[in-house]
C-alpha cells in the first residue's frame, strides 16, 4: 500500500493510481508499478479478484523486493495460505509472504500516521472493503496558546495533551450491493470513494440482485449521502459499456454531480462499445 514515505498508492484488489486513476485489470497485476505496493488488500475470495495474488508475491521475491503483506478476510486465511504454499511447490521457489486476517472494524497500522481499516460489504460470502486512514495527533483545545516548554513538561508528567484524529483518505468497496456499508463514516467521508456500479439497464435489476452487485438505481438513491470529493466507478458490465453507462448516469444525476464522478477505463479515444462479440460463452448473469 505504501510506496514511498510521502506518497501512497491504493492497491486494493484492483490496482489504482491515486493521481491518474488508472487500473491494472483486476487480479492480473499488469502494471509494473503495482509490484511496488507493499500491501495488498483482498476484499473477497472470487477467483477474478484473487487469482493474481501468487504472481504478485512471486514477482516481488524474484525481483529482490521485501515480502508482500496481504490483508484479507479472516475466513480466507487458511485456504489462501494453502493456495500460496501449493504455488511454492509448483514454482520450486520459497516465496515469502505475510497474511494478516481482518474482520470488520479491524485497524491495521502501517505507520504511526497511516492505517488501513476493514469494514463489511454485501457480496456473496464473506467480503470486506478497506479505507486508508491518515492518523493525526492534535493538541487539545484547552492547551492552545501555552508555551512549548510548558507543554513539554506536561508530556513528561504523563498528561495527555493531544487527541487522535483519523481522516479517511480513500475507501474501496470491492464488489457489493447496496446496504449498511454506505452508512459507514469512512465510506461517506473519504476524499476518494471507489465503488462498483455493475448494472445500468432497467431490466438488469434481477441480475444485480442475484449477483449481489450495485444497480444504478440504487446508486442514485445513495448518492445524496456521499460527501466524497471524488467517486470512482468500476466493474461496469460489458452489457452496457463504460461510455454508455456514463451517459445513463449523467441523465439521472446531472452534470454538476458528474464533475466528481469518474469511470475507470473511460479513456480518451475509447469507442462507444456496447455489446461485445465474444468467441467463448458469455459469463453467467451472476458472475459479473
Amino acid at each position: 500500500m505504501v510506496n514511498e514515505p510521502n506518497s501512497w498508492f491504493p492497491f486494493i484488489q484492483n490496482n489504482y493510481d491515486r493521481d491518474e486513476f488508472k487500473q491494472a485489470y483486476k487480479g492480473r497485476f499488469r502494471k509494473n508499478w503495482a509490484l511496488t505496493s507493499d500491501i495488498v488488500c483482498i476484499s473477497h475470495g472470487h477467483m477474478d479478484h484473487i487469482a493474481g495474488l501468487p504472481y504478485y508475491l512471486s514477482q516481488r521475491y524474484f525481483q529482490g523486493m521485501k515480502p508482500g503483506t496481504v490483508l484479507l478476510p479472516a475466513e480466507l486465511m487458511t485456504p489462501v495460505d494453502t493456495m500460496l504454499k501449493c504455488w511454492r511447490q509448483v514454482e520450486k521457489q520459497g516465496t515469502p509472504y505475510t497474511l494478516v486476517p481482518m474482520k470488520a472494524g479491524d485497524l491495521h497500522e502501517v505507520r504511526k500516521d497511516f492505517a488501513i481499516r476493514a469494514f463489511a460489504t454485501h457480496h456473496g460470502g464473506v467480503s470486506l472493503g478497506y479505507s486508508l486512514i491518515n492518523v493525526r495527533e492534535k493538541l487539545k483545545q484547552e492547551y492552545f496558546g501555552r508555551p512549548g516548554p510548558e507543554l513539554a513538561k506536561l508530556r513528561k508528567e504523563g498528561v495527555e495533551i493531544q487527541y487522535r484524529l483519523e481522516v479517511p483518505l480513500a475507501a474501496f468497496l470491492g464488489d457489493t450491493t447496496a446496504g449498511a456499508v454506505f452508512d459507514h463514516p469512512d465510506v461517506q467521508n473519504a476524499e476518494i470513494l471507489i465503488t462498483e456500479i455493475t448494472f445500468f439497464d432497467p431490466d438488469h435489476k434481477a441480475k444485480a440482485k442475484a449477483g449481489k452487485h450495485l444497480h444504478v438505481d440504487a446508486f442514485v438513491e445513495l448518492l445524496p449521502k456521499l460527501k466524497n470529493k471524488w467517486i470512482i466507478v468500476g466493474h461496469v458490465t460489458r452489457r452496457s459499456g463504460v461510455r454508455r453507462a456514463r451517459k445513463q448516469l449523467a441523465k439521472r444525476v446531472g452534470e454538476e454531480q458528474m464533475k466528481r464522478i469518474l469511470f475507470l477505463m473511460d479513456f480518451e479515444g475509447a469507442t462507444e462499445g456496447v455489446y461485445v462479440v465474444m468467441t467463448r460463452p458469455p459469463p453467467r448473469d451472476t458472475a459479473e
